[in-house]
Formats: structure tokens, sequence, C-alpha cells
């Protein structure tokens, strides 16, 4: 409680003016004086200050074994040299080389003189590394053919927008949830381990450019995420998970909910030890809620989104290497009649919830998908050929550039059906392709929790394209159901939306923490993300190709319960 009192002490004697002057004289300063022989100045520079306070709490088997809060203050510079049109911006230099992007973290305790001291440093390192940067994207340009689209976006206004304090994170509440959750997650005798995980962040962001935008973003979030594991009969391990993200520890479900989804999740484990694995399936799937969110978040993310990949040097004489988009306008990602909207106000009381990105562009409402076409892009103030003002939609972390990145997504079919006539459409798709039977995907694993890494070679089969499910079953036309296990999907991509052949009503958001670049989601640790949400319908895709595998290692010795285990560690006392 000390602790949340002195928080709330610094956030109420806050003096934003004394950053700002210090940042306003730094970046004056640097653009007068920031020059090199024969080599350009620059010609924008944006520096965000981000400053807030964090709780992270862990637990292992029933016990606490890790808790931290502590302020944080961190520092990050772009800057461009040349101009808009050809600029350093966007490319991704041979490895060695820095880049006009410097971060660094700041002290604790606020001094202007500090404060302008690490500004001008990171300043200095920037506008060096942006030259060398500049310097190997124009001789990589030569001899390549064009068009290439333009380094920086323009904006309309500089935005204002004036300091206002955060929320304090909630450490009682949120260890509570944690010490509740962890007791939970390790009572059950079947289970071989557990953990849990949460984190608190409430903060601001301070952008000042010289184009005149001196703006505090707001931002707040906490993630919490339970993992549960144990084996099979034949030995092969079987995980299960549950994760919440809310804006604050206050707008997590009750615990008496958070415990019944534990209690869910740990029975659906003990079901699976001695379920049968699905060896190869070749038929229709049903996407219950919430997997079906799990499905549009991985396969639509970068097609919706128009940041172009990274400009590079060639790798080969006949190598143009011109970034193209991913997001392609004009191509058809859903069935005739869906639409999907991004907008990031829709609903103030989602952590995905933004006005204005961190760019501080003001966010805008974005009708991507119409009729199943992609009609627009979301997008940061990275440019296309096609597309030049950023949407509002510019978000990463630490040294990555600004990318376009979904905040609150809302997909609906032409038209959605009830529960029951969607298993009815899954079964006669069943029955069409042979199969006694149809399956049913309720959960997939967060990409934040997954273990797996995949590459491609010549020869190789198909990636995943999906994480793999944590709870599927399979569903008779009598209505019996049977848990099924050591499934993995083969050779998905974004045209299995496209066969989609039946939906339900749009279901409610579903809160998600996601990366600024989807390629690299399976690179987000547990706690790392920005907040997202989708809200979409259940699905019935007319056909997916999933694999299962089983055995494993046989324990020898089984493994103590985690009843008995919790008591010890709970009730020891050391001398040391």
């Amino acid at each position: 409680m000390i602790g949340l009192a002195l928080l709330s002490l610094s956030a109420m004697a806050f003096n934003a003016d004394s950053y700002e002057a210090a940042l306003t004289a730094e970046i004056q300063r640097a653009m007068d004086n920031l020059v090199l022989p024969g080599q350009e100045r620059p010609h924008h520079i944006t520096v965000t200050v981000a400053t807030g306070s964090y709780t992270t709490i862990r637990a292992q088997d029933g016990a606490v074994i890790d808790s931290t809060s502590a302020p944080s203050r961190d520092l990050r510079v772009d800057v461009r040299v040349g101009d808009a049109t050809l600029d350093n911006g966007n490319f991704l230099p041979s490895m060695g080389i820095p880049d006009g992007i410097t971060s660094r973290q700041l002290a604790d305790e606020h001094s202007p003189i500090s404060l302008r001291r690490d500004v001008w440093l990171a300043l200095d390192a920037a506008y060096k590394g942006a030259t060398q940067t500049y310097a190997a994207k124009t001789a990589a340009r030569r001899g390549r053919q064009g068009p290439f689209a333009a380094d920086l976006g323009p904006i309309n206004t500089p935005t204002r927008l004036p300091f206002t304090a955060p929320r304090v994170p909630d450490d009682d509440r949120l260890n509570a949830v944690v010490q509740t959750l962890a007791k939970a997650s390790a009572a059950p005798a079947h289970l071989e381990s557990s953990a849990v995980s949460a984190s608190d962040w409430a903060g601001s962001g301070l952008v000042m450019s010289t184009e005149g935008t001196a703006a505090w973003i707001p931002t707040s979030s906490v993630v919490v995420r339970v993992e549960m594991a144990t084996r099979a009969n034949d030995g092969s391990r079987l995980r299960n998970t549950r994760s919440w993200v809310a804006q604050s520890p206050k707008q997590l479900p009750d615990v008496s909910v958070l415990e019944a989804e534990i209690a869910a999740a740990s029975s659906w484990l003990e079901r699976l030890r001695s379920a049968p694995v699905e060896d190869d399936y070749l038929g229709p799937v049903f996407f219950e809620s919430p997997a079906a969110a799990e499905l549009f978040r991985q396969l639509l993310h970068t097609e919706i989104t128009g940041t172009p990949p990274w400009e590079h040097a060639p790798e080969s004489a006949d190598d143009n290497a011109r970034p193209i988009p991913v997001a392609r306008i004009g191509r058809r990602l859903l069935p005739t009649g869906w639409s999907v909207v991004d907008d990031a106000s829709s609903d103030p009381g989602l952590a995905s919830h933004q006005t204005h990105d961190y760019e501080a562009v003001p966010t805008r409402r974005v009708t991507v998908v119409s009729d199943g076409i992609l009609r627009d892009v979301l997008m940061s103030r990275v440019p296309r050929l096609d597309r030049d003002t950023s949407t509002g939609h510019g978000r990463s972390s630490g040294h990555n550039r600004r990318v376009a990145m979904p905040t609150q997504v809302y997909v609906d079919p032409k038209r959605g059906v009830g529960i029951r006539r969607l298993k009815r459409v899954a079964l006669r798709h069943a029955k069409s392709a042979g199969l006694p039977y149809v399956l049913v995907v309720r959960r997939l694993l967060p990409p934040a929790l997954s273990d797996d890494m995949e590459f491609a070679f010549t020869g190789d089969a198909p990636l995943a394209g999906l994480t793999a499910p944590t709870e599927a079953y399979r569903l008779y036309p009598d209505g019996r159901t049977e848990p099924v296990r050591g499934l993995r999907f083969s050779g998905v991509d974004r045209r299995a939306l496209r066969d989609i052949v039946a939906a339900s009503s749009r279901n409610e958001p579903v809160e998600m923490k996601d990366s600024a670049d989807s390629s690299s989601r399976f690179s987000i640790h547990a706690l790392g993300g920005h907040p997202v949400s989708w809200s979409v319908p259940a699905v019935v895709i007319g056909e997916m190709e999933l694999r299962g595998s089983g055995g494993g290692e046989r324990r020898v010795v089984p493994a103590p319960s985690m009843e008995s285990a919790s008591s010890v560690l709970n009730g020891s006392v050391s001398p040391f």
C-alpha cells in the first residue's frame, strides 16, 4: 500500500511542462546542429518519452515465485535524413549498420537536465545511424526498377493533447487474482505443472515532432495467463491455457468466473489423458468462439494492414526487392456479403480502445472489407504506392518502426444462423466428405504461449499456418461428442477464409495481445504485445487438413500430486 501511495503522489506531482520543454529544446538544437560533412541533414525528428508504472506477478505450481512493481520511463528517437520522398526509413540495412531509431531506458526520477542529456545522446546516435542507412539505401536503389513509394506520409494537422494522469496499477487486486488462480490451477491431482503470469501497465507517452505535434497518449492494460500441463496415458504432453486481457484489473471477470474457467480447462485435460489421437483429418471444421477469434486474428491480420515490407539490398543481380504489400486491395478474402470494420473508438471499455496511435495520428473508422473483398487497408505513416495517409493505426514497441496494426475489429457475415443450425451444416458437409463425424475446435493455443517454431525448406511439408488446437472434439450426428488430441493444422492460409460455408451472428469482442507484425507473433512473450480485440462469428470451414501425433516418454516415477507439493511449499519454514 505504501508503494501505491507513493505512485499516487508521483502522479499528482507530475510536471508535463518540464518534459515538453526539455524535448522541444533538444529537438530544435538537433535540427540546427546535427550535421556531418557530405551527409544529408535531418528533415524530420520524432521523440517519444513513455512514462508509467507496472506490476508483474508470476506463480508456479501454486506458489508465487516473482512479484515486481516499479516505475518505467523509456525514450525513443526517430531521425529521418533526406526528404519525405526518399529518406533512411523503411529500409533494412545489412547486419551491423545502425538505423535512425534509437531507444534507451531513462532514470526512474525525472530531472530536466538528465532528460535533455539522454535525448541529446540518443539523437546524436540516431543521426549517425540514419546517415549510414540512407547511404546504404541509395546505393541499393542504383539500377533498380521503381516506382518506389515515399518514406513518410503526411499529416493534416499536428496533434496537441494535454497530459492526463494515468491510473495506478492495482497491485493488491492483481495479486489476489494470481493467488486465487495459482491455487485453483495447482489443486487437481492429474496435473503435472501449472503456471500463472500477470502484468498490469498504466502510463502515458509524450510524442513530439518537428511538425509541431506535442501529444500525451495514454495506455492501460492488464493481461493474465494460465498454463496447465499433464501427460496422456501414452506419455504425450498435454497443455491447456486460459488468457484474459482488460483495460484494468477491475475490468477482469469476477474471480468466481475465472475459477470456473480454470476448472473447465483442467477437466478437459483430464478427459484428454485417455482420448484418442486424431491421426489424419480432411474435411469440414467447426470453429466455436473463442477459437474463431484466434482463427481470424491469425489469418486476417496481415491481410488488412497496409504497411509494406522492409525494402532491402538486392540479394542477386536480378533481385529488384521493391517491397510489395501483403494486403492487396481488390483481393477476395471472405465470402460474398461479408464485411470487416476496424473502429478503435467503438468501445471505450476495452483495452484496445484508442483515439490516437503511437504517432499521435487520430484513429479513424475503416471499412477494410465489404462484400468479402478488401477495399481499404489500415495504415501508419509508412506509405505505399496506392495509400500515403495514415489511418491512425501505427503501433510498435522499442526499436521497431511504427506499422499498421488492428485495434477493435468487427467481422460480420452476410447472414448469421443459430449454433444448432451451424452444427447441422457442419455435419452435412462431413457426411458429403464420407466422414462419420465433424471436427469441432473450441480453443486454439494463443501465439504468445506457443512452443512451436516452424521453418520452411524446399521439399518440406506445408507449414501449419495456425496454432494448435488445445480443445477439439468429434461431433457425431446423434449429438455425441468425443475429445481428441495431438492435432496440428497443415497448410492453412488466408484462402481458408474464402471456404467458410456457414456462420453464426457476430459474438462479443475477445480481447487479446498481439504484435505489430503478425509474422513475428510467435516471438511475443506471455505478457508482451499490444491490446487488440476481435468480434467475430463462429464459422464452419468447408475443408481443412489436420494431422495428429501421439506417443511420448512414459513417466517411470509418477509425479507428486500438485496438492501435496503446494502444501509443502506453503508450510515450510527456512532458517536462511
